[in-house]
């Protein structure tokens, strides 16, 4: 006589659903494990909320026949430079309001071929707790542009919370110049 093995089949009473649950998952990992999961699940979230709360623009400039036309879409949705001639310049700007007690670490990140025309005045910075400030995106038309030539890209904005530290004067509660924030 053989010997035989029952296997059980899935749905039957010894083997259960076939599924593991969460409970039984995290109960059968190690504490090392564990602590490794939470964090891991910590530094997502914090990313997904990190790229979610970031400002979106789409930036564009068309370039336009002619000698110092500058033609300026007045939009608050976009980016948007506008019918720049060759030689010619413009600018944008984007307030950024901080209105928490916390200091927010702001970064710009730029893609697409007007970002290789953008220039910004300042980038990488933190915005102290309760400030606001401007940031300006220039762009320049050079003369070897083609007319009739859209460039198009998007932009950014990360405001990222966290234990940062700016300038002395706004961590004693002090404005630049000398106000109580």
């Amino acid at each position: 006589m053989e010997p035989t093995t029952q296997i059980p089949q899935v749905g039957s009473a010894q083997g259960g659903s076939g599924k593991l649950s969460f409970r039984r998952w995290l109960s059968s990992l190690s504490r090392m494990e564990k602590i490794l999961f939470v964090i891991l699940a910590v530094v997502f979230l914090a990313i997904f909320y990190i790229t979610l709360d970031a400002n979106k623009y789409r930036a564009q400039v068309h370039v336009i026949e002619g000698r110092g036309r500058v033609g300026v879409n007045p939009t608050t949705e976009r980016l948007d430079f506008g019918d720049l001639s060759p030689g010619t310049q413009t600018v944008r700007r984007v307030d950024i309001q901080n209105r928490t007690a916390i200091p927010l670490y702001v970064a710009v990140v730029r893609f697409g071929s007007v970002s290789e025309l953008m220039k910004l005045d300042k980038n990488f910075f933190i915005l102290p707790a309760n400030a606001q400030t401007k940031i300006e995106f220039s762009v320049y038309m050079p003369a070897s542009a083609r007319i009739g030539e859209t460039m198009t890209g998007r932009v950014f904005l990360f405001k990222i919370p966290g234990p940062w530290q700016g300038d002395d004067t706004y961590r004693r509660g002090l404005a630049p110049d000398g106000s109580v924030l």
